[in-house]
């Protein structure tokens, strides 16, 4: 199906936008708190500013992290951001809210003078003679003691060293060998209290490795007695301070820095959070961790100093709330935006809430207002996700698609007409056609249109460039939808797109039609008729836009309807057929490019042709153009009708011969209409009459009739148009050949740019087919239009 505006200038915008930008997320915010699929803030600025006006309203549904804050903020729009989490607000909000300076530094510095020997008394060690300090130890769980002392190698241990230490010793020694002083420590750091530590059930869910069998279910379960002490000791001393938002980001602090305090696979980030550990884990100082991560949240609000404010859930440029999107808006009905802007609530890896319980638990025992971070059941009924938690078996992919018609609802009711939904996204190659088509459907089931698609994957722009033209099946890319006018929605019966039905009933009728035409009369008929029985009243309204759906995507000649020879027909015709199409159209699409660009890359070409020829989701164009021979094919045919630019990066108009004028028209590029009438033209120069196109469906093998005289009788002619890139095979020639003795013609001929196979040119003999290749059919053209024309198919 054809979609409903023009989508090529909102594509052009974002991929020029986009095309020269990293897609990086800078180093100190990943390390400030752990967050899974952050997105690239300079990205979305560069879409912001590209779709949005100065006085544009933001929306972002499923804030997160906050990048679409800082980078709404850059682009010097208002925002409002909406998260249901409340462990992830309560982060950003301690990241992004104004503090006391020297009144945060006075409570780490009463912390550090408080507790700071005590904690790091529990990680004391010799080397080379020395005191020294335990910054990370490498071992094996399972072995016990022996797992301490003769850990399995990995690279991070070097000759068997397997402590790393806080300073370098007085011989420069940075690490060294577990020793009997080690583990003397350990055996009495054992004896020391940490009943306090919190002993919680979390929800288990396999995909995140929480599972009963593996005692990955019990809080407790993925720490050493050693760090729960430490970890209890600071929070002793965060607990004393009185209540304040300075307070808070110390609290906040010590929990950014429970995802690397826990026992995890050596060399580790903070992703995987609940795999218990019993080979090749690391154990880190806590201090170390603490004091670290503390100095990165001061880091963070200096290097966004400018995008603080004294009020996160209402300041003059922004505001963000801890609710859930749908009864946030549902309560504010009069908010309008210009534009959403979000992550895609879904990812193969993270069911959101469950993956921060480790976190909202430790907030739940030990902050001052707890009772904030319960993980309720309203919270986790209203979370958009597909899990396998045991306890949410509801939360299935139909769960997960009827969200997702809400939220596009949702959305409509917010959104001005014409404003986007861009969405970053990250889904894996398997479901992404599975999921996305849904995704596609259920937006336009609310009143938008898909937009755009652009690959991000790439870090380096110069490589995500060099591989867009597979930018669909890329893992992260950039979506965006618009909304519709009124006039403009696709007609939907319940969750069934009637237009794209009507398309496919159109279809299967013209492919059975053959003299009798079938027009636009009787297609509007059979569709009043269906429509009334299924309940939907038929007005004027419907009558157009059933109207408007078969122009869109047939070839209509007056009244009567036929296939469009521009067009793939991807749900109802073959992948080979289709690639066929596919390919004979490429160089009409080249000429395109040349004519509106002047140059064109490749993946500006694969892009049109996603574009122009499906609705922008279609999984069979897709595989036909990530197969690996098609690409090669496609590849080597734009070699052929093209040159390269001087540096060699464009592809540019060919350069004809002298024997042909500077603009010339190629023949082998030109529409398949265009080509009809250029053989219409040319047959009334060669004295035929009454030259007219033939009727039907458009697809039965005659494309042109004509009449010649003979002396005092004349002649009726079948004239089948090719305007091919392959050679033109037997199967339409013996088509033609039917159509002649159906339809009592007395000659018939074949007009191609190409040339024609061996068993096409034996029908041709034995059944008297004049046929006229790429060659001849120059020759003739010179003859009545000198210079005019020119055959890139010729070598």
């Amino acid at each position: 199906m054809k979609k409903k505006i023009e989508t090529q200038r909102t594509r052009s915008k974002i991929s020029h936008a986009l095309a020269d930008a990293k897609n990086l997320v800078p180093r100190l915010v990943k390390e400030t708190y752990t967050f899974k699929g952050r997105k690239s803030p300079e990205l979305l600025e560069r879409v912001i500013l590209a779709l949005t006006e100065s006085d544009s309203l933001i929306l972002d549904p499923f804030f997160g992290s906050g990048m679409t804050l800082i980078a709404s903020q850059n682009a010097q729009r208002k925002f409002l951001g909406i998260e249901l989490d409340n462990y992830t607000y309560s982060v950003d909000k301690t990241l992004f809210e104004k503090v006391d300076s020297r009144k945060l530094k006075e409570f780490f510095k009463q912390i550090q003078d408080s507790v700071k020997d005590q904690v790091m008394s529990l990680y004391e060690t010799e080397c080379d003679g020395e005191k020294n300090y335990i910054k990370k130890v490498l071992f094996d769980r399972k072995n016990g003691r022996d797992g301490y002392f003769y850990p399995e190698e990995n690279r991070e241990i070097k000759n068997g060293r397997n402590v790393i230490l806080v300073k370098k010793s007085p011989q420069g020694n940075s690490s060294k060998k577990f020793d009997e002083v080690d583990w003397k420590k350990i055996q009495q750091v054992e004896k020391l209290d940490a009943s306090a530590f919190p002993d919680d059930i979390y929800y288990e869910n396999s995909r995140i490795n929480i599972t009963k069998s593996t005692g990955a279910d019990k809080y407790g379960e993925i720490f050493s007695h050693r760090n729960k002490v430490a970890l209890l000791m600071i929070q002793s001393e965060i607990s004393k301070l009185p209540t304040s938002k300075e307070k808070e980001f110390l609290q906040q602090v010590l929990v950014a820095s429970l995802s690397l305090a826990r026992i995890a696979m050596y060399g580790s980030s903070t992703d995987i959070l609940y795999h218990v550990v019993h080979e090749k884990a690391q154990d880190m100082n806590v201090w170390f961790l603490f004091e670290s991560r503390y100095k990165k949240f001061v880091k963070f609000q200096t290097e966004y100093k400018l995008i603080l404010t004294d009020h996160f859930d209402n300041g003059s440029d922004y505001k963000v709330v801890n609710a859930d999107y749908y009864e946030y808006l549902k309560n504010h009905k009069d908010l309008m935006f210009d534009a959403i802007v979000t992550d895609f609530p879904y990812t193969d890896q993270v069911p959101y809430l469950e993956r921060n319980q480790m976190f909202r638990i430790w907030l739940n025992h030990f902050d001052d207002y707890s009772e904030k971070f319960e993980l309720s059941d309203k919270m986790l009924e209203s979370e958009m996700v597909v899990t396998n938690a045991v306890a949410r078996r509801e939360k299935d992919l139909d769960h997960y698609y009827r969200d997702i018609d809400k939220m596009f609802k949702t959305f409509s009711e917010h959104l001005k007409v014409g404003s986007p939904v861009v969405i970053f996204t990250k889904l894996g190659k398997m479901k992404y056609f599975n999921v996305f088509a849904r995704v596609v459907d259920y937006a336009r089931k609310n009143g938008f249109e898909y937009t755009f698609r652009v690959g991000i994957e790439k870090n380096d722009p110069t490589l995500r460039k060099q591989s867009a033209y597979k930018n669909t099946l890329i893992n992260e890319v950039v979506i965006g939808f618009e909304k519709l006018p009124e006039s403009k929605r696709y007609l939907y019966i319940g969750n069934e797109n009637y237009e794209s039905k009507l398309v496919d009933d159109v279809y299967r009728v013209l492919k059975k039609v053959k003299d009798v035409p079938y027009t636009m009369t009787a297609a509007v008929s059979n569709a009043k008729k269906e429509l009334t029985q299924k309940g939907v009243p038929f007005n004027d309204k419907i009558q157009h836009l059933i109207v408007e759906v078969i122009k869109n995507n047939f070839y209509v000649d007056g009244q009567d309807i036929q296939l469009d020879k521009t067009r793939l027909y991807l749900d109802q015709e073959d992948e080979d057929t289709l690639f066929k199409k596919l390919y004979d159209l490429v160089p009409f699409y080249v000429d395109k490019l040349l004519k509106q660009k002047g140059k064109f890359v490749l993946e500006d070409l694969y892009v049109e042709l996603i574009d122009e020829l499906s609705d922008g989701n279609n999984r069979t164009l897709y595989d036909l153009l990530n197969d690996d021979d098609n690409i090669e094919g496609i590849n080597r045919l734009v070699k052929d009708k093209t040159d390269k630019s001087p540096d060699g990066k464009y592809y540019v108009k060919k350069q004809l011969s002298k024997d042909f004028n500077a603009d010339a028209i190629d023949v082998a590029t030109m529409d398949a209409y265009d080509f009809e009438d250029l053989c219409k033209t040319l047959l009334e120069h060669e004295n035929y009459a009454d030259v007219h196109r033939k009727g039907g469906s458009g697809d039965m093998g005659v494309d042109i009739v004509a009449k010649r005289f003979n002396g005092n009788t004349s002649e009726i002619w079948l004239v089948q148009c090719k305007r091919w890139v392959n050679k033109v095979d037997a199967t339409p020639i013996q088509r033609l050949v039917s159509e002649r003795e159906r339809l009592g013609a007395n000659k018939i001929a074949c007009y191609t740019t190409s040339d024609y196979t061996k068993d096409a040119k034996k029908v041709a003999r034995l059944q008297n087919v004049e046929l006229v290749d790429g060659k001849e059919l120059l020759i003739k053209l010179n003859q009545y239009f000198p210079g005019k024309y020119y055959n890139s198919n010729l070598k």
